[in-house]
């Protein structure tokens, strides 16, 4: 009876030690974003650094990527970039 409680102890305790990274949204290639410029028209920029995964259903003219990753027991991380376009063009990197 008392192995089987220290087994059973041993096993609850160790199920709870494991948590697994998070990754979500694109991730954002800075050798992607350095090739990117001023001119560029959207489906170029789409095939560049691909479809983003949030639309804005108020602006056609901004793309917007964002990626988070959590590791596991530390804190959140994240990039954001911002691409304005007016009249089908980039215009505006941020």
């Amino acid at each position: 009876m008392r192995i089987l409680f220290l087994v059973l102890s041993v096993l609850l305790l160790s199920a709870c030690v494991y948590q697994a990274p998070i990754q979500q949204g694109n991730v954002i290639n800075d050798s992607a974003v350095a090739k990117l410029h001023r001119g560029m028209t959207t489906s170029q920029v789409k095939k560049l650094m691909g479809d983003p995964l949030l639309q804005n259903t108020f602006s056609d003219n901004r793309l917007e990527y964002v990626y988070t990753y959590q590791p596991p027991h530390r804190s959140m991380t994240g990039e954001k970039v911002v691409l304005t376009f007016r009249h089908g063009r980039l215009v505006r990197i941020e």
